[in-house]
């Protein structure tokens, strides 16, 4: 955490030193580099559920559809059993 605190102190020296313009420039760049790590964690996330899914499949776990259900399922939101 002390060294947190010590990089805080100094990246206000520097904050202090910005003008108006560009505060906002490196404060939108921050907002920026949050949110593309959120789409990256979540893009992550979907692989991983996706790989899941894949390996309960070969298993042979859970149901498998075929095409004609596929097809029924997609024209027919009541025969989506949830899905």
């Amino acid at each position: 955490m002390a060294a947190a605190s010590g990089l805080d102190n100094e990246f206000m020296q520097y904050w202090l030193r910005l003008s108006l313009g560009q505060k906002e420039s490196l404060l939108n760049v921050a907002k920026n580099f949050v949110g593309l790590r959120e789409e990256t964690d979540v893009i992550d996330l979907r692989k991983q559920l996706v790989q899941e899914e894949r390996q309960k499949y070969l298993r042979g776990e859970g149901k498998s559809f075929d095409w004609k259900e596929v097809k029924e399922m997609a024209l027919n939101k009541d025969k989506r059993n949830g899905l």
